[in-house]
């Protein structure tokens, strides 16, 4: 798979080497906030977790890829749902890599990547409580599409809201 660059970041497969990374990012209290992820406790659900996402980049038949900044992996962007006609993404970085633009570069990459590759629309999901997130896919071009649901995550309910581009509103 060829990476894809953007003008800070690169988006590739991930590497046995990115291990640490990953988990760290898995781990991370802030990203447990947001990023759907179950709580990990023990060494073979790392384990798991791991190869799940390292096994993702590496599909032809679906949409992952670890992003990294002068070789350094700060996050990752993937495939969380796909329907006929549409693909949802989702995405975590390291919490150092928070406010500098480096999630709206990835998520602007990726969605071009699945736009060249036949993708008719693009969707993604935020909890309302992560602005942060909403603005990455507003920065990216998606429009608010009057989905909304609850989840429940980690004891809590949350209001998630979506928004979505489709490949012929992207200039």
């Amino acid at each position: 798979m060829t990476p894809l660059r953007a003008a800070r970041v690169t988006l590739c497969p991930m590497e046995e080497a990115h291990r640490s990374a990953v988990l760290a990012i898995l781990r991370d209290p802030v990203v447990a906030r947001t990023y759907m992820v179950p709580e990990i406790t023990s060494q073979e659900m790392e384990e798991k977790l791991f190869r799940h996402l390292w096994n993702l980049t590496r599909s032809r038949e679906r949409f992952a890829w670890a992003v990294c900044c002068q070789g350094e992996l700060i996050g990752f962007v993937h495939e969380v749902e796909r329907q006929d006609d549409w693909v949802e993404l989702g995405w975590a970085l390291h919490p150092l890599w928070h406010g500098q633009g480096f999630a709206t570069e990835a998520v602007c990459a990726a969605i071009e990547a699945m736009f060249a590759q036949g993708v008719a629309e693009v969707r993604a999901g935020a909890f309302e409580s992560n602005p942060a997130s909403i603005r990455v896919m507003e920065k990216c071009g998606m429009q608010h599409i009057g989905l909304t649901e609850q989840i429940s995550y980690r004891g809590q309910q949350h209001r998630c809201v979506y928004r979505s581009i489709r490949r012929q509103e992207k200039s």
